[in-house]
């Protein structure tokens, strides 16, 4: 199985965009789609047709005001992602039918979807502290937002047993 990348590592500053005015899920995922089009150099419409395809399978919202959209994407060379804390919640069709405020948006080469899986699994575990979602959505700067994302990773991994 690949190993879980932290997504810390994946986001540069400019991937976290704060207090963004996103009235939609639709608006979200295009606007989504057109940042990492700039960052990485794929069509947007591609990334657009590859997050609202997943998005069809069923909401990526996983409760509490978050949600996590993702897709495979041919051609990508590496990961790629943008997080957005909203200036106004969004509905999202959240299972606990709360609207979101944070999204994680990745991206993934589609020959390397068990890194996506990992790297998924591993954030949605990471973003079950109640604390660390306070001190995002507190966060007063983008690099604050990756420091918070990059120690809470951190403490997440697990570490060899000293025996």
């Amino acid at each position: 199985m690949a190993e879980a990348i932290n997504l810390a590592k994946i986001l540069r500053d400019d991937d976290v965009l704060l207090e963004s005015s996103i009235d939609s899920k639709a608006a979200l995922l295009a606007a989504a789609a057109e940042h990492l089009g700039r960052t990485t150099g794929i069509a947007s419409e591609s990334i657009l047709k590859a997050l609202a395809d997943r998005e069809k399978l069923g909401s990526t919202a996983i409760s509490r005001g978050i949600a996590v959209p993702h897709a495979g994407i041919d051609g990508l060379a590496a990961p790629a992602g943008v997080v957005f804390r909203l200036a106004q919640p969004i509905e999202f069709e959240a299972s606990d039918n709360n609207p979101v405020d944070l999204v994680f948006v990745l991206i993934w080469p589609s020959d390397k979807r068990s890194g996506l899986l990992a790297t998924l699994g591993g954030l949605c575990r990471t973003l079950r502290a109640e604390t660390l979602l306070q001190e995002i959505r507190k966060a007063s700067n983008k690099a604050e937002i990756r420091q918070v994302l990059d120690k809470a990773a951190a403490e997440a991994t697990p570490r060899p047993s000293e025996s």
